[in-house]
């Protein structure tokens, strides 16, 4: 199973606005012990970012 976790308020959201909460969580989420894996673009904009829990498991975060 794979989870995406929407904190961004969706794509059609303008990057200036989606993209300081979509960094915002994966920093709490960093400093809980998550792993930043990629950081995956469309277009050359950053879209979402690939992380693992603590146990290896992959999640989105866009």
């Amino acid at each position: 199973m794979h989870f995406d976790i929407h904190v961004g308020g969706g794509r059609q959201e303008p990057f200036e606005v989606c993209w300081p909460q979509v960094q915002a969580v994966v920093d709490k989420l960093v400093a809980a012990g998550g792993t930043v894996l990629r950081v995956d673009e469309a277009d050359g904009t950053p879209d979402h970012v690939t992380m693992a829990d603590p146990e290896g498991n992959e999640f989105d975060v866009l």
